[in-house]
């Protein structure tokens, strides 16, 4: 008894007062808990400098009209519509609005507490004290990843990172009644949490020495709350799914299981995470393995299962990354010499899997910044009477708008979601504007062969909408895509290079003002336009 504690207590101290590190190794910690004091300024700064991704302003619209109108819509007063899938996330950002907190502020708030409790499970996880250095430390290491930008986007990622890392703390601790409530709050903020939590919380059943009580709390604490919300959603929606899970399913599979794309963006992180590991299981000293069921097996299934549309910062794979971390922490005594091992090839990792992404990410998050559309809303928003938008782009547009808006491709309009969107389908809505973004081999003008197209692809959503627009007598206009930087970083002018295509109905009572702000907001007029069209047709051919 006395040798297994003499054991403990000095693998405690190992950690406590580890071996002296190289001039390198104690750099690259001094750098990342420098790191992670300028990550937590530049969290909170994101609300005065950047706006919300595109998706991130659609979960806007349907908190602020949660806050204005008391109900679940994409448009305000209209039907209920579960396009925002994330319903805390929502209601949180429903909250914020009540008390007059911007959205972006509502979601910085929540990214700084998130990833300094991530950073203190970490520690708890890993047996260590919770010092000022070591958060620090741990959260310029998240800085690292991608997903660091999804969280400054306006997503839930970071909150949802925390949530599934309590969860698992509850889980190997054998704390059964705050495992299930932080798996109930999990499954609120993200319905595919449910992938994490099944398996988790049959974990924490198998090694509980009381079994029956602890499936009587699980399902007193998360089932039986969970099943009732379920019920209230499809009851109040009148949708067994939410219409994103319907479009997201909706795509060619590889052997009808898996989507090649899916699964081509996943590889990155699953390398980054089994480099991480390796040391773990070269000393064949790793406890907790079977966590890589319910933090990897089971969720990377599923998302090769979808189409994972607007994955900014692969915010999908958050949870591949933090395995990593959640087992290197479990493990961290049984590492005891070998952590600085996991440190230099973390980094080796780092520079050769994530750093090319990682910076990629940062010049899209830039690129990205939709000033110019976000002013156009505004100003259409201005007018004294609001029209109808029809658009593949739906959040910024209705966000600053405030107009009736349809979305073609279906995440936010049930009608989309159920069938793929047809041209007959714009004459049918007859909006005052069409708003889109082609791909770049895509034309903004309906050749003599255009027809409709069937298959839920971005480009036939694209050829739909211009092949219904010219049943129904629509002008084009043209705008540069992207921010002032993208335009610079390409060297383009307005109109050239990736372009939106704004298509303005012409007998609309609001064709003059919206030709206007078009105009004003560096729109290129229809002939010139039609001009550039043909000449990026001609080039793509």
């Amino acid at each position: 008894m006395s040798e297994g504690l003499g054991t403990i207590t000095s693998a405690r101290a190992e950690l406590e007062s580890p071996p002296s590190k190289s001039i390198f190794d104690q750099t690259l910690i001094l750098l990342l808990t420098a790191l992670g004091g300028v990550a937590l300024i530049l969290i909170v700064l994101v609300p005065l400098h950047f706006l919300p991704a595109e998706d991130a302003a659609i979960l806007f619209q349907y908190s602020r009209n949660l806050a204005s109108h008391g109900a679940i819509t994409f448009l305000a007063n209209g039907p209920r519509v579960e396009g925002a899938t994330d319903f805390a996330w929502m209601a949180l950002v429903a909250a914020g609005m009540r008390v007059g907190l911007a959205p972006l502020w509502t979601t910085t708030l929540f990214n700084v507490v998130s990833i300094l409790t991530i950073a203190a499970l970490l520690l708890r996880l890993a047996d260590l004290r919770l010092t000022v250095r070591r958060l620090l430390l741990i959260t310029g290491s998240i800085a690292l990843v991608p997903q660091i930008l999804a969280a400054a986007s306006g997503f839930a990622v970071l909150t949802d990172a925390a949530l599934l890392t309590a969860l698992v703390f509850c889980t190997v601790k054998g704390r059964v009644a705050p495992a299930a409530l932080f798996a109930l709050a999990l499954c609120l903020f993200r319905p595919d949490g449910v992938l994490f939590v099944a398996p988790l919380l049959a974990g924490l059943i198998v090694q509980s020495p009381s079994r029956g009580r602890s499936s009587a709390v699980i399902g007193g604490f998360f089932v039986v709350p969970g099943v009732l919300y379920f019920l209230w959603r499809w009851h109040y929606f009148g949708e067994f799914l939410p219409l994103p899970f319907l479009v997201k399913s909706d795509t060619p599979r590889f052997a009808g299981l898996f989507v090649p794309k899916s699964i081509h963006d996943s590889l990155v992180y699953l390398e980054f995470a089994a480099i991480l590991i390796a040391p773990l299981l070269i000393l064949r000293r790793a406890k907790h393995l079977w966590l890589t069921i319910p933090l990897v097996l089971c969720p990377t299934l599923f998302y090769w299962a979808m189409r994972l549309d607007q994955n900014v910062g692969g915010r999908f794979f958050f949870y591949i990354p933090l395995f990593a971390a959640i087992l290197l922490a479990l493990n961290w005594v049984e590492l005891s010499t070998s952590q600085v091992v996991v440190l230099r090839t973390g980094l080796i990792a780092w520079l050769v899997l994530l750093g090319g992404p990682q910076w990629r990410e940062i010049r899209t998050f830039r690129d990205g910044q939709f000033t110019e559309v976000k002013a156009i809303s505004e100003a259409l928003g201005r007018l004294p009477v609001r029209g109808t938008i029809l658009t593949s782009e739906a959040g910024f547009l209705p966000y600053f708008s405030g107009w009736t808006t349809y979305d073609a491709w279906g995440l936010n309009t049930p009608t989309f979601a159920h069938r793929f969107f047809q041209s007959s389908d714009v004459v049918a809505l007859a909006p005052d504007l069409i708003v889109f973004h082609p791909d770049w081999t895509e034309s903004c003008v309906a050749s003599p062969s255009s027809s409709n197209y069937t298959a839920r692809t971005w480009q036939h959503l694209t050829r739909n909408l211009v092949f219904g627009a010219a049943q129904a007598h629509y002008e084009l206009w043209l705008t540069s895509y992207g921010s002032e930087f993208y335009r610079q970083r390409k060297h383009w002018q307005y109109g050239e290079g990736d372009r939106e295509c704004w298509l303005v109905r012409t007998d609309s009572p609001l064709h003059g003002e919206i030709a206007q702000i078009l105009q004003q907001h560096h729109g290129i007029e229809p002939e010139q336009s039609l001009n550039l069209e043909k000449l990026h047709d001609q080039v793509q051919r």
